[in-house]
């Protein structure tokens, strides 16, 4: 079994395959100043708790935007499975194109959003990644990543609304059932929640403009879920990562 580990800026996701299949996943907050102890205690219980035989546990992978983090993993890799994780990055070869002027400079994410979305929804994608930050990728009809626009995710815009205005609260993410609300709460859940949707939806239909032809849309990341019923054309698919790294892991074993 393959474990693989996607370390993002709020949050680190956790999911054992099988086969290829995704079999438990677990979720927990990316805090860079917890201690190796902490985070031991937590993946322990994700061991305990989804019932995972640490001997079963073949490969590991990682991919992870917090580099503090990313020592703290592969540390506890070695000592939970006496493994050396594969941990994915600029030298890593991981099959996939990258058509930007700067190949170095893609993140570890956005390569296994790419691979994830190649490997399971074909070519000519538009995949909506939405985490602390919204990021929009373009997979060309050639299998390339060739473009991305990045914007403040959910948490980010609700925070600068809530502390840079004096009056208004903090609300939930909830789909309010008019555009126009009518009480606060609504009003601010119609912004950010209609407002990411209008604004994934525009970005899709922008990078269609550009590149000249239809593309597949997906819907991922942590924040993807708050707004799914709003994006009724697209694939919501919370895991496109984590499959990307099981890809990705198969090729560097395989």
């Amino acid at each position: 079994m393959l474990l693989a580990i996607d370390v993002g800026n709020t949050l680190t996701d956790f999911g054992v395959f099988e086969e290829h299949h995704l079999v438990r996943t677990f979720l927990t907050e990316s805090v860079s100043t917890k201690s190796a102890d902490e985070y031991e205690t937590i993946l322990s219980l994700f061991i305990q708790s989804k019932a995972i035989d640490p001997s079963e546990i073949h490969e590991v992978i990682i991919s992870s935007v917090v580099p503090a983090l990313t020592r703290v993993f592969s540390t506890l890799s070695e000592k939970f499975f006496h493994l050396k994780p594969v941990v994915l990055g600029p030298h890593l070869k991981s099959g996939l194109l990258l058509k930007v002027d700067h190949p170095a400079e893609v993140g570890s994410d956005l390569v296994a959003d790419a691979v994830g979305g190649l490997g399971y929804y074909g070519k000519a994608l538009f995949i909506a990644d939405l985490g602390t930050a919204s990021k929009f990728l373009f997979v060309d009809k050639e299998g390339a990543f060739a473009g991305l626009s990045i914007a403040p995710g959910l948490a980010i815009s609700m925070d600068a609304l809530v502390n840079r205005t004096v009056t208004l609260p903090e609300v939930s993410w909830v789909i309010p059932d008019k555009v126009m609300g009518k009480n606060t709460k609504d009003c601010m859940n119609s912004g950010i929640t209609y407002g990411v949707a209008y604004q994934v939806q525009g970005f899709a239909a922008a990078f269609e403009k550009e590149c000249g032809y239809p593309l597949k849309r997906i819907l991922t990341g942590g924040n993807g879920v708050y707004i799914k019923d709003l994006l009724r054309d697209f694939v919501y698919d919370p895991y496109v990562l984590l499959k990307g790294l099981d890809l990705i892991d198969a090729r560097v074993h395989p």
